[in-house]
C-alpha cells in the first residue's frame, strides 16, 4: 500500500513548478495558519488526475482519488493534508483485488521523493478496507510463497499426512477450505481431499477460524486439532501479508463474509524516519 504514497509524490514532482520562494513545509506552520490559493483546488484536481493514471498504468484496474494540501511550495516538497484512494479491479503481486480503499488519518504527511528508494519523513497513519474474492485468495495460494507455507506444516504433520494445495470458495458468511493431501509412507496414486468450512473473527490482530465443521465421511476428528489446521494454512491470513508491505504496521479490526466477499478492514501505521 506505501506504493500509492510513491506515485502521488513522483507526479508533484512532474506536475509542480518551482512557485514559492521560502519553503514554510513545517507542521506547526502549516497547520496553525489558514492557507487560501485560488491555485490549489486546480493543483489537487491536476494531481489526483495524475495519481489515477499512474495507478492504471501501474496496477491496472479503476481509481478514485482525493488529495489535499496546504500550499503550493509545501505539496513541492512532499507535504500533502489527505488523501483517500478508492481501487476497483486491479492486481498487487499477481494477485486480482476487487476493491480498496485506503486513506490517510493523519493530517499532516510528508515524503522525501527526492531520495531512491522514496523516504517516509513523517509518522503516517491510514485507514484500509479491502475486499476479496474467491479468485483473489486462490491466486495467492498459488503462489510460491504459499507452498513454503506447506512445507513447514508438513514437516509438522510426517509422517501422518503432507498436503500438496489448498483452495478455497465462498459461500454466505462461510469459506470452505478444500485440501488436498496424501499419505508419505503409503503414498496413493491421486492426492484425496479434505474439506473445512469455517466462519471468521478477529483475535489478536490476526484473522481465526472458529464455528469450524466438516462432513462426518472424514471420520470422527477431534474438533480442536481440525481448527489448529485451519488456522495454519489460513488462506486469509496469508493473502494480505502478500499484498501489504512488509514495513507497514497492520491491524485488522473487523471481517465480514457477505455476497462472496471477504471485506477486511483496519489500519496500517508507517514509521517516518526523521
Amino acid at each position: 500500500m506505501k506504493k500509492y504514497l510513491s506515485f502521488l509524490i513522483v507526479i508533484c514532482l512532474l506536475i509542480l513548478p518551482a512557485f514559492a520562494k521560502v519553503d514554510k513545509t513545517s507542521a506547526d506552520y502549516l497547520k496553525s495558519k489558514n492557507h487560501i490559493s485560488a491555485i490549489n483546488p486546480f493543483v489537487e484536481h491536476m494531481i489526483s488526475k495524475a495519481i489515477k493514471q499512474s495507478l492504471k498504468k501501474e496496477l491496472k484496474g479503476n481509481y478514485k482519488v482525493k488529495f489535499s494540501g496546504y500550499t503550493l511550495s509545501s505539496i513541492k516538497s512532499g507535504v500533502f493534508k489527505y488523501m483517500e484512494i478508492t481501487g476497483e479491479d486491479f492486481v498487487i503481486n499477481d494477485i486480482p483485488i476487487p476493491y480498496t480503499n485506503i486513506k490517510t488519518l493523519s493530517d499532516y504527511n510528508r515524503i522525501n521523493y527526492k531520495q531512491t528508494p522514496i523516504v517516509v519523513e513523517s509518522d503516517i497513519e491510514l485507514e484500509i478496507l479491502t475486499k476479496l474474492s474467491e479468485e483473489s485468495i486462490n491466486e495467492a495460494l498459488k503462489s510460491e510463497e504459499y507452498m513454503k507455507v506447506l512445507r513447514q506444516i508438513n514437516k509438522k504433520a510426517f509422517p501422518v499426512f503432507t498436503l500438496s494445495g489448498v483452495k478455497v470458495k465462498i459461500k454466505g458468511e462461510r469459506v470452505y477450505i478444500i485440501m488436498s493431501y496424501n499419505f508419505p509412507l503409503a503414498p496413493r496414486e491421486k492426492d484425496r481431499t479434505f474439506m473445512v468450512s469455517s466462519k471468521f473473527k478477529i483475535l489478536n490482530d490476526e484473522i481465526k477460524s472458529y464455528d469450524v465443521a466438516f462432513n462426518e465421511k472424514y471420520g470422527n476428528l477431534p474438533i480442536d486439532k481440525v481448527n489448529n489446521l485451519v488456522n495454519l494454512v489460513n488462506p486469509l491470513n496469508f493473502t494480505l501479508k502478500l499484498i501489504d508491505e512488509k514495513n507497514c504496521d497492520c491491524k485488522i479490526e473487523n471481517i465480514k463474509i457477505e455476497d462472496d466477499i471477504i471485506a477486511i478492514n483496519g489500519k496500517m501505521y508507517i514509521k517516518g524516519e526523521k
